[in-house]
């Protein structure tokens, strides 16, 4: 639920990052990685149909003052003749002595394209009628908030008429079809100026991109009227402080463009259907929701150092994906919204992160304080503010740390005192297993004193009718038993005291058994033990301590000659088992119980069959102790009618 309404809560703060680059709110970041992927682009080729015509410094000094006589136009458009058609980058508004002539010229060459400008809310600046040009176009370039140009409407609507662009204008008379234009809207209230047919200029590189040739070389004859024909003649000035230039992207150093070379580039644009657009707003927008949750189920998965590099990744690819698109499509994604939106996926799932481990930290404090209680003058957290508000409430997380402090102290106290309290234990303990010592060692002196006795009385024994030795034979029992009692407890308390006395050794299994049995064969003389080998049982070696094996293994034989007729063999098998040595003590006695096979292991425990068989309830349990030491495992399984069978395993050597 709580990573529910985590991806709710992010999904509403994804949705409002296109909201913020609709409203303007990124156009800033966009705008600088727009020009900085423009100038990393670089330089790109230019149409040499396209020539300007520059009224350049040269020009100034060779023809006259600004504005030079109007006679110049003309000669220059008799020389212009093979020309497909001549643009003016000029507003010829005002009358000229030398306007008839210019006329004359205009119509004389018949593809001539005079500019108009649109001032104010409705006034339209139009050339002289009696120049009659073939059409005209606007010249209004669009610059940004931060005066750089980026690119141009080709279609304004002054109170319903149509201003065409100059370069479109010039498009269509060249190569004869028609710019398909946006129609405006029938009503805008209070609008009565509609721009239309935005596109972003593919600019070709700084000033000086596009073939240039001085007026005054054109005029007096040093330009062949032959290198016009079939060109695209724009006319312009391209003198500083004549007119203003204009700030491009490629005007970092301050270089500043003339407006007749950013018409050059946009009807070079149109030219090769070039412009720069932007990608549609609905499909970047899907791509930005559905790219964000994706990073943030990324993120969950990745641990905190990967996270980070994941999101420097996600920045530098969205970068990188945004300077392709533009350089090889000539299409805008606006990466700033990506940018944002990355980052605050960043942000968010770490703050999601840390509102866990506050969550935790926060059940552990309550822990702790259930489990310590709380100090007097100090009020429960309920109602207080759980997660990363902790931080920032009163008895948030800063205050309880100060609480788990006071713990703290409180539970290093307690710690000492449970160390004092175990050292009591251990010193108790330690006690016990000396008394206990000390005990079997008084009992099996005199224990000892009356087997030798009873062996004395037993060899001078000359009742012919052997009267007593069925009663000494039940006396030897009953001390054997009290010796075997004593010896188990003495065993178990040894085992439990402390496993780290062990002292482990390589053992070579068949001669360790080997040995085992022989010492087993002398005390019971009337049964058969019998060693058998499998599976390459010969060979292998354990790491163990010989004695507590030995007790073991002894145990283990001990009971299968216990439960078990006398005329049946005990089985030793010894074989391997993957890297596992394995002793298997096999007898045909009575089937243990399957409620009795797993119990027969605990402290004391003995099944419902083995009441008439001496046996204090230690001996298994004893066998597994010193096993799961040993690292190996022990079971028991039984069945009729293969008997009973008791499996050690131990890992090799």
């Amino acid at each position: 639920m709580r990573k529910l309404r985590f991806f709710i809560l992010l999904a509403v703060l994804i949705a409002v990052v296109p909201c913020l680059e609709f409203l303007g709110a990124l156009s800033g970041v966009d705008t600088y990685l727009y020009d900085t992927f423009l100038r990393l682009r670089g330089e790109r080729s230019v149409s040499q149909r396209i020539v300007i015509v520059a009224i350049d410094a040269a020009s100034l000094d060779a023809l006259g003052r600004w504005p030079l006589p109007r006679r110049y136009y003309a000669e220059m458009l008799e020389r212009l003749d093979q020309a497909a058609v001549v643009g003016f980058d000029l507003l010829l508004m005002e009358p000229d002595k030398d306007d008839i002539l210019l006329g004359e010229a205009i119509r004389k060459h018949g593809r001539v394209i005079l500019a108009e400008y649109l001032e104010g809310a409705s006034t339209i600046l139009e050339p002289l009628a009696g120049l009659s040009p073939l059409r005209t176009g606007h010249i209004h370039v669009e610059p940004g908030t931060d005066h750089v140009t980026r690119g141009m409407f080709h279609s304004i609507y002054c109170n319903g008429r149509l201003l065409p662009s100059l370069t479109s204008v010039i498009n269509e008379t060249v190569f004869r079809r028609q710019f398909r234009r946006t129609l405006p809207q029938d009503t805008v209230s209070g609008a009565p100026i509609q721009q239309r047919d935005f596109c972003k200029i593919n600019f070709y590189g700084p000033p000086g991109s596009f073939n240039q040739v001085s007026l005054a070389d054109v005029v007096r004859g040093g330009v062949p009227p032959s290198y016009f024909r079939d060109k695209i003649v724009l006319v312009g000035v391209t003198v500083p402080g004549v007119v203003d230039g204009i700030s491009t992207p490629f005007s970092q150093s301050r270089t500043r463009m003339s407006g007749v070379e950013v018409h050059a580039a946009i009807l070079n644009n149109l030219m090769e259907n070039s412009m720069i657009s932007d990608l549609p707003g609905w499909c970047w927008t899907g791509a930005l929701i559905a790219s964000s949750l994706g990073l943030a189920l990324v993120f969950l998965r990745l641990s905190e150092r990967n996270t980070l590099l994941a999101w420097c990744a996600s920045q530098f690819l969205v970068l990188a994906g945004a300077f392709l698109l533009l350089t090889f499509s000539n299409r805008w994604l606006p990466p700033a919204a990506f940018l944002v939106s990355f980052t605050m996926v960043f942000a968010m799932v770490y703050l999601y992160r840390l509102d866990r481990a506050v969550c935790r930290l926060d059940r552990e404090y309550e822990i702790m304080t259930s489990l310590l209680g709380r100090n007097a003058g100090e009020s429960d957290d309920q109602g207080r503010p759980r997660g990363i508000f902790g931080f920032i409430s009163l008895g948030g997380v800063n205050e309880k740390i100060r609480r788990q402090a006071r713990m703290t102290s409180r539970l290093l106290r307690l710690h000492r005192q449970l160390e004092i309290a175990l050292k009591n234990e251990r010193e108790a303990l330690d006690n016990q297993i000396r008394f206990v010592e000390m005990l079997s060692h008084e009992y099996r002196t005199p224990l000892a004193i009356i087997r030798a006795n009873l062996d004395i009385l037993e060899m001078r024994d000359n009742d012919p009718g052997e009267r007593f030795s069925a009663y000494y034979a039940k006396m030897k029992r009953a001390i054997s038993r009290l010796v075997e009692v004593m010896d188990t407890s003495l065993g178990r308390e040894r085992m439990e005291e402390t496993t780290a006395a062990m002292k482990r050794e390589e053992i070579g299994l068949m001669d360790f058994l080997q040995g085992l049995l022989d010492e087993a064969r002398g005390l019971w003389t009337e049964r058969c033990l019998q060693l058998e080998l499998e599976n390459g049982g010969g060979g292998c070696r354990v790491q163990a301590d010989g004695a507590l094996l030995k007790t073991a293994l002894l145990n283990l034989i001990d009971n299968a000659i216990k439960y078990s007729p006398g005329s049946t063999p005990v089985r030793v098998v010894l074989g391997i088992s993957g890297a596992t040595a394995v002793v298997s003590v096999h007898n045909s006695g009575a089937v243990i119980a399957p409620a009795d096979l797993e119990r027969v292991f605990e402290k004391y425990y003995r099944g419902r069959d083995s009441a008439n068989t001496q046996g204090a309830g230690l001996g298994l349990y004893l066998v597994r102790k010193i096993v799961e030491q040993l690292g190996g495992t022990v079971i028991l399984s039984s069945s009729a009618p293969t008997g009973t069978c008791a499996t050690v395993r131990i890992p090799l050597s």
